[in-house]
């Protein structure tokens, strides 16, 4: 990792289309953050995408043993993300950095994801000021593979159309992609109530990923 200001802060999300459902707010609350290790390692995926997962705690951990010295910025990004993972996802020649942070609802596991970097030159500068940093969760379960299914934009709207639930949200852009504003703590409850909910196909299939160890035996 090196140092944190190295990192570029690009919030574009190149993992799946824009139906995911974006927040200002990270969708876990400190308390509930838990890490498992069965996460690390090289994955591929079932649409052919490259990931590298690491912990965040270890790779801040190996600069210091390489006499890397971590400036007041990387101490508090090591205070905040320790308990996450850095992911680097490979698609068709283009990379992308992310730091996904590990909490659980009850015995289920998610994945709370920001874009740290972006390896695209063909962004414009001016259009890249205008990207604002976002997060996007994913429920995630661990068996033999890794399935991860995100939060999907049209899911919650109907939720919201039919006032079954009540969240802070603004509908942007000529799109009106759906951007929650609410706090940690009513993101996290809201997902509490939606995995409670009688919703058909609520996490739905096209926006789900299967990863597999790289070096898994047959």
């Amino acid at each position: 990792m090196k140092t944190w200001k190295s990192i570029i802060l690009i919030a574009i999300a190149i993992l799946l289309n824009s139906c995911i459902v974006k927040s200002l707010q990270p969708f876990y609350t400190k308390d509930s953050l838990s890490f498992d290790k069965n996460l690390l390692g090289n994955w591929i995926d079932n649409k052919k995408g490259e990931w590298t997962v690491e912990s965040i705690k270890e790779k801040f951990e190996q600069d210091k043993r390489e006499g890397v010295t971590l400036s007041e910025e990387d101490k508090v990004a090591y205070e905040t993300y320790k308990s996450g993972y850095y992911i680097k996802y490979l698609k068709k020649e283009k990379e992308a950095s992310f730091i996904a942070m590990p909490f659980k609802i009850n015995n289920q596991y998610f994945l709370d994801f920001i874009p740290i970097e972006i390896g695209d030159e063909e962004i414009n500068s001016l259009a890249a000021e205008h990207l604002l940093k976002t997060h996007s969760v994913a429920k995630l379960d661990i068996n033999k593979t890794v399935s991860l299914s995100w939060l999907d934009e049209s899911k919650v709207k109907d939720i919201f159309n039919a006032n079954k639930m009540r969240l802070k949200h603004e509908n942007i852009g000529p799109e009106e992609a759906l951007l929650l504003t609410a706090t940690s703590e009513e993101l996290y409850a809201f997902l509490k109530k939606y995995m409670k909910a009688n919703i058909e196909n609520k996490w739905k299939k096209s926006d789900q990923l299967t990863l597999t160890k790289t070096n898994a035996k047959p």
